[in-house]
């Protein structure tokens, strides 16, 4: 399974979000941060907000922030707020305006299903605090990089 760029930049920027938890974030600053475009970062956000993850404060002391302790967000739930297609093949889609001639007697769909449903107990089993142990590190890579873009956009 491959999970959508929306799922990745909401967890990168959760994680973000997390290891820096005093921290006012910005759209502007998220996008350099995850080294996505600010479009796809405002959807993203717009999304987490919308579902509960961060909230938002208007004004100068105003900012994006988390919504709830890392330990409380569950990256399976997460991901299945996110994603809105877990079809692995066509046929998890079949219906009678779509109907699939072996319907009745494949053993595939079955077995997807099950490799499927294994992939997200897997993380279901996973919250945002076991993704940010090395806060410091994240902290570090981040500020290496956001730095290293400056100098050369100069």
């Amino acid at each position: 399974m491959k999970l959508t760029g929306m799922t990745d930049v909401a967890v990168r920027i959760l994680m973000l979000m997390a290891v820096n938890r005093n921290d006012k974030w910005t759209i502007d600053r998220l996008s350099e941060a995850t080294n996505t475009g600010r479009p796809q970062v405002a959807k993203v956000v717009q999304i987490l907000n919308r579902k509960g993850y961060i909230k938002s404060r208007r004004g100068r002391l105003g900012g994006l922030m988390l919504a709830h302790a890392p330990a409380s967000i569950n990256i399976g739930k997460l991901i299945r707020n996110i994603e809105d297609n877990f079809a692995l093949v066509e046929c998890f889609g079949c219906n009678s305006t779509k109907p699939c001639p072996l319907v009745d007697v494949c053993l595939f769909k079955g077995k997807l299903r099950t490799a499927l449903d294994a992939f997200m107990k897997e993380l279901d089993a996973i919250n945002l605090t076991q993704i940010i142990e090395n806060a410091d590190e994240i902290r570090a890579s981040v500020e290496v990089f956001t730095k290293g873009n400056a100098e050369l956009s100069i």
